[in-house]
């Protein structure tokens, strides 16, 4: 009713209170001319209700690679920044890194990994075997170094001081709440880790980072072929992307709810979040082809690598007379293993090498050049009657004691590749020990050592006695 109306009724009830007591009559007069008063203004109605707002739409990226970054990083992170509005909206993981496959990263123990790592606004990994190659003091500087959180969903830790992987990690990207989870293929052999039942932790982990992520994203350091089968059999689990290492037989494609993707070298995982009035996802893997640009900053990390890399690699290291063939580097190195602190006897197989040791001066880029790979050195128990017996092996090469007791114990410093498949010593000493030491640093060393001038090379033989 309006404010004009209400006046005038106003005026006739205070009239119709002076008359009250005055005569009956006048009163009753007054009730029609009232009520038709009140019935001829106009009513006021509510205003009408505003329109709901839409819920804001909240729209995130996240992208993965597995392996190693340094070949690939300034053209992949040049894609991640065209197609995932970077950095502000896209999450960059990474799993496997790998840093001793490639021979630049593995120079410096992984330290190049950890600089593309940091330029590259990596936020987590999951780390592997692989990545305790250079040690577990590396990987602490990889993490260090690189600023991107180690996630362990099943692995237990005993290091000392631990490293305080946490099992999941939830990170906010542009209002999107997105959950981490890694999937480690760590276990005892591996050092100071324990491997828990992967069902178990996986399951309890999935439940308590979906209660707080929008979205639950698993990396897997490996093969997801186990991931695979709880998936399918744990269709009520809340995971929306798994990224895992290429291997053989495994395929892309849903699972429950899902995502699996591989991505190989020069491959990405994308994962596009849309969350507002309906929850969106998109996944797929990306490929960079070649041409792509690089990504200027990323790109300069590299190459001041690849710099000092050269500067490395062109140290020498000792001076050998002479022009050595295979038998002859297979028996140094083999002698370069036996100086391994603890080891009796070393023992190396000429079939490893790429290349023998060159005559004159011998710089750190020959022996990684010559040698197999950065393979880890382990230290096996040996009884003297094996050391005896490898004597005859047509390739194995032995830096022995001078006197080898058939019922004596023996350390024997070998790579991992001759343990487990050169000459398959697993029946003999089924848990060596890790000597953590790569082998061309045991070689680059030995050589060092050994104080070998122009004036006065270091003789190797041209055709080592084998002892028999």
């Amino acid at each position: 009713m309006s404010f004009r109306c209400w006046s005038v009724v106003f005026g006739w009830a205070l009239a119709a209170d002076r008359w009250h007591g005055c005569s009956t009559p006048p009163m009753r007069a007054l009730v029609l001319p009232l009520t038709l008063l009140l019935s001829s203004c106009p009513q006021s109605s509510a205003p009408p209700p505003l329109p709901a707002r839409a819920a804001p739409v909240r729209v995130a990226w996240v992208v993965a690679a597995t392996g190693s970054l340094l070949a690939d990083a300034p053209r992949l992170v040049s894609s991640w920044r065209a197609a995932a509005d970077w950095p502000t909206g896209a999450l960059a993981l990474v799993t496997d890194v790998r840093a001793v496959d490639d021979p630049l990263s593995a120079l410096f123990e992984g330290a190049p990994s950890a600089s593309l790592l940091k330029s590259a606004n990596v936020a987590a990994l999951v780390p592997g075997p692989r990545d305790l190659d250079f040690g577990l003091p590396a990987l602490r500087a990889l993490r260090g170094e690189s600023g991107a959180m180690l996630v362990l969903t099943n692995t237990r830790e005993h290091a000392t001081p631990p490293l305080g992987a946490p099992t999941s990690a939830v990170f906010e990207r542009k209002g999107v709440r997105i959950g981490v989870i890694g999937v480690s293929s760590l276990t005892k052999d591996d050092g100071a880790f324990e491997a828990l039942p992967l069902e178990g932790a996986l399951q309890t982990t999935v439940e308590s980072t979906a209660k707080q992520a929008d979205v639950v994203v698993v990396l897997v350091s490996g093969c997801a072929t186990v991931v695979r089968r709880l998936l399918e059999a744990h269709q009520d689990w809340k995971v929306d992307l798994v990224v895992a290492s290429p291997c053989e037989g495994e395929k892309d494609g849903r699972v429950g709810t899902a995502m699996l993707l591989h991505p190989a070298p020069g491959r990405f995982a994308s994962l596009r979040v849309e969350l507002g009035a309906v929850r969106s996802l998109s996944a797929q893997l990306v490929e960079v082809p070649a041409s792509t640009p690089e990504e200027p900053t990323v790109a300069a990390a590299r190459d001041a690598w690849l710099a000092r890399a050269q500067a490395h690699r062109s140290q020498v290291v000792g001076v050998v007379k002479g022009s050595p063939d295979l038998g002859a580097s297979a028996f140094a190195i083999a002698t370069a293993l036996r100086a391994v602190p603890t080891a009796d006897a070393g023992l190396f197989m000429s079939k490893r090498l790429k290349a023998p040791l060159p005559g004159g001066e011998v710089t750190r880029g020959h022996v990684v050049d010559a040698l197999p790979g950065f393979e880890r050195v382990f230290l096996v128990d040996v009884p003297g009657e094996v050391l005896t017996k490898l004597v005859s092996h047509p390739d194995a090469f032995l830096s022995l004691p001078a006197k080898v007791e058939p019922n004596g114990s023996y350390v024997l410093a070998t790579t991992e590749w001759v343990y487990r498949t050169g000459v398959g010593m697993d029946a003999v000493d089924a848990n060596p020990l890790d000597a953590d030491v790569l082998l061309p640093n045991v070689v680059m060393g030995w050589l060092e050592a050994q104080g070998a001038t122009a004036q006065k090379p270091l003789v190797l033989p041209a055709k080592p006695v084998k002892r028999r």
